[in-house]
């Protein structure tokens, strides 16, 4: 698949990004659209700034790929 293709895809198919983010024993975790778990983090919000943070850096490689 072309980098392009993929940065059309991630854009485009990517869910609503609460819906990766996630609680375990009181920790916070979020996962990417391979399946890995990213954590622990103490607070949510925690989680949503670095799953935040990872999509950029995602969509930017992909951007400087293309």
């Amino acid at each position: 698949m072309s980098n392009s293709r993929q940065y059309k895809q991630l854009v485009s198919d990517n869910p609503d990004s609460s819906d990766r983010i996630f609680s375990l024993q009181n920790l916070w975790y979020f996962q990417t659209q391979e399946g890995d778990q990213i954590g622990p983090f103490r607070y949510r919000s925690e989680a949503q700034t670095n799953l935040d943070q990872f999509m950029r850096q995602l969509k930017e490689k992909l951007r400087e790929e293309t």
